[in-house]
């Protein structure tokens, strides 16, 4: 099965406190959440994410034969972010390009995607990029706690730094999140406990059960764990239905970098990625729209070659500049100069 050659990420340089932006409101969010800047947005990030990923994985770009987008952002209804990616690669008409949307779980489904393309021997090498800058407004669910930022992963067979070992996908109809066209933010039935169990718990539980199954391992098989972090604790929850230790989670970025969507458990396996040593193993999961894809992956020896091209996600968390929720609400356009 084919692997990641090479990966990048994107984070942009603003925080807010999430206190800032929940206190006017009544309410309290800890932590802190990236914040896209005037001149930034879902397609700005991903070009950088690309640029870090096709550098990391040293090949040419004319090599790439597809590239896939997940965003539940696109600042499009009816237009494609990929091909303004492919423009900024120089790619060839031919190249296969494909927007993924509509749920959390879109940049995984771009990642199968890309991998079935490669399977079915059409294409040699893609790339899989993802970024999120979800829609909100003041006071609603996800002013205090949706992030910023983008991820991108070359794809193929040849110079893999961590290969796919197996996948497995859990899907249900279960509506926790959703975003209608005839609304301007994401809405939520605010049971975040009946959510939590039956949404993202059960789905990510199931998905990773299947494919331990499958691969005739457990939890406890793996050097690390990787899921989706709407927060910094509910990744522990699915971690205890299939007996993974605490100590094999991801590092919490929730509460440094926000709630990134479809982004989050990728930008986490980033940052696994950047201390991983070859050998290790890892369980991915993703969660999205009452949908979970399961991967187990295996670091390989390249993955120490390679380390010295790599931006490491502790840079993008460390470089940041605070600003106030004021500056925030101007930043977003919810704040308006009244007109001269």
């Amino acid at each position: 099965m084919a692997g990641i050659i090479g990966y990048g990420v994107y984070i942009p340089r603003y925080r807010l406190e999430q206190k800032e932006a929940a206190m006017p409101w009544g309410s309290w969010s800890p932590g802190e959440k990236s914040v896209c800047g005037m001149d930034e947005d879902v397609v700005t990030m991903a070009a950088e994410a690309m640029d870090k990923a096709i550098n990391h994985a040293g090949i040419d770009p004319a090599q790439v034969g597809a590239i896939h987008i997940g965003t539940t952002s696109s600042p499009y209804i009816e237009q494609y972010v990929a091909p303004i990616l492919a423009e900024i690669l120089g790619l060839q008409p031919e190249t296969t390009m494909i927007d993924y949307s509509g749920s959390l779980n879109a940049l995984a489904n771009a990642l199968l995607g890309c991998l079935d393309a490669i399977a079915a021997k059409r294409i040699k090498c893609g790339i899989v990029i993802g970024a999120e800058d979800r829609a909100t407004a003041p006071g609603a669910d996800g002013d205090a706690t949706f992030g910023a930022g983008a991820v991108a992963m070359v794809i193929g067979t040849t110079g893999t730094i961590a290969d796919f070992e197996g996948l497995h996908t859990y899907s249900t109809f279960f509506l926790d999140r959703w975003h209608a066209v005839k609304d301007s933010w994401v809405s939520n039935w605010n049971d975040y406990r009946f959510d939590r169990e039956y949404g993202y718990q059960k789905h990510v539980a199931e998905a990773c059960k299947g494919l331990v199954s499958k691969l005739g391992k457990t939890g406890q098989d793996y050097t690390y764990a990787v899921f989706p972090q709407p927060d910094d604790r509910i990744a522990a929850l699915p971690a205890k239905d299939l007996g993974v230790p605490r100590e094999s989670l991801a590092p919490a970025i929730s509460s440094t970098l926000g709630d990134l969507g479809s982004c989050s458990a990728f930008i986490s396996l980033a940052g696994i990625l950047d201390k991983a040593k070859p050998g290790e193993t890892i369980l991915l999961a993703s969660y999205g729209s009452g949908a979970s894809n399961a991967m187990s992956l295996i670091v390989r020896t390249q993955i120490g070659r390679k380390r010295k091209r790599v931006v490491p996600l502790e840079k993008y968390i460390a470089r940041k500049q605070y600003i106030t929720y004021t500056s925030y609400l101007r930043l977003r356009e919810h704040l308006k100069r009244a007109p001269y």
